[in-house]
């Protein structure tokens, strides 16, 4: 149910052009990506990753940063991988969160949040809101904090998390600097 169990590779025999498609179990299709070219002897790689083994995986492990009293924080290539990455992302926020999303989904979803650009986004999004309703949101917000293990934080002065903004957990750039700060 990976990617690294269903990936698939193959070398091109012939320069052509490709697309990528979706192919529903009723038989639609929806386009992915449009057209793009492949050289000869270039090889093309796919995989896939269920949405509910990947949602049961961020549960185990959020319930057993939770347990074992460490720190939870996400590590991964959210701008560079523009298709998978953000979207892994956009789950991990929506299981750390599931209180606030139980409650406010339909709501964000009238906003246009997205959650694949994470929790500033929902941040961005409730300021259009009546005092009082985005207030309950935000307090919402914090009470996750009580239920849920600790975040790693991007910015701990300003209350910026690691499921902020996708593009504050790059790899290259999150893992250095926490292992500077961790003392």
């Amino acid at each position: 149910d990976d990617f690294f169990g269903s990936e698939k590779s193959t070398t091109i025999s012939g320069a052509t052009e490709v697309k990528i498609e979706f192919v529903g179990e009723d038989g639609s299709v929806k386009e992915l990506k449009s057209a793009f070219p492949l050289l000869d002897k270039e090889v093309i790689d796919s995989s896939v990753l269920k949405k509910k083994a990947l949602v049961e995986f961020f549960e185990k492990e959020i319930a057993d940063a939770k347990e074992q009293d460490v720190l939870l924080s996400l590590h991964m290539k959210a701008t560079m991988m523009k298709v998978s990455d953000p979207v892994i992302f956009g789950h991990a926020v929506k299981v750390y969160y599931k209180d606030v999303f139980a409650k406010y989904g339909k709501l964000f979803e009238e906003l246009g949040v997205d959650v694949n650009n994470g929790l500033g986004d929902v941040y961005s999004k409730i300021e259009s809101l009546p005092a009082a309703q985005k207030e309950e949101i935000e307090a919402a917000i914090q009470a996750v904090y009580q239920t849920q293990p600790e975040l790693a934080m991007v910015d701990s002065d300003r209350g910026i998390t690691n499921l902020h903004v996708p593009s504050d957990i790059i790899v290259d750039a999150s893992m250095p600097a926490m292992l500077r700060s961790s003392g």
